[in-house]
């Protein structure tokens, strides 16, 4: 359709989950633990009764051991209490079930029926601010002039493309952009787009949140709860 490409970019890497650190300290201080007492065993059972061996260096060793061991615990405890957190976190996610949010996000959903209804932001005016629509691959599909005096706004789009024809109801990106005939285009400012929460999921350490356009916003990015208007 056109060569523009999409400023923002994400990084949608999975990363594997790793053992914690208090788990990886433990292995090893156990590890290390289980060769020295190995080694002083035998050392024991293989002195000469005549010259037995100073034990104060091995008490020290000990002594040292049980300070790590401790120190450990102490980790570990506080990353039971971090876990403890995040489910009252959890809790408070659950609790957005049902619930209207807003949040700042590139994506915006097209309704066959409403079209792409959100807001915007002016955070950096510009005299030419320009509002662009992507689709899922980042290619362009949809362009307008917008205000891009400093403020906030309103916005739209009908689904309309830039080559006459109607874009398929589904997920889209949006930015708005200062225009500019360089290449040093920029982001004017920010999308503020949202739904009904439908569903929490929990994927690993991360939350991710459901909304009835189909949407998938996390709740940090949130910055408005209201509730379902009623429909009589």
């Amino acid at each position: 359709m056109t060569d523009i490409q999409p400023i923002s970019t994400r990084n949608n890497t999975v990363v594997p989950d790793t053992p914690s650190t208090s788990d990886v300290a433990r292995a090893a201080l156990t590890d290390n633990l289980d060769t020295f007492l190995t080694l002083l065993t035998k050392q024991l059972q293989n002195q000469d009764p005549l010259q037995p061996m100073d034990t104060n260096q091995f008490v020290d060793q000990l002594t040292q051991f049980s300070e790590l061991e401790q120190g450990v615990e102490g980790n570990r405890l506080l990353e039971d209490i971090s876990a403890n957190l995040q489910g009252d976190g959890r809790q408070t996610d659950i609790g957005l079930l049902g619930r209207v949010v807003e949040a700042e996000t590139n994506e915006i959903a097209l309704s066959p029926t409403q079209g792409a209804l959100f807001s915007y932001e002016i955070t950096a005016p510009t005299k030419d601010a320009e509002m662009r629509i992507f689709d899922k691959s980042g290619s362009l599909v949809a362009k307008f002039d917008v205000d891009g005096d400093l403020g906030r706004y309103d916005a739209g789009w009908d689904g309309r493309t830039i080559t006459g024809g109607v874009a398929a109801p589904g997920v889209y990106r949006a930015e708005v952009v200062a225009k500019s005939d360089s290449d040093q285009e920029r982001l004017a400012g920010r999308v503020l787009s949202g739904g009904e929460v439908v569903e929490v999921r929990f994927e690993g350490q991360d939350t991710k949140l459901i909304l009835s356009s189909g949407m998938t916003i996390t709740a940090d990015q949130i910055q408005r709860v209201g509730v379902v208007p009623d429909a009589g």
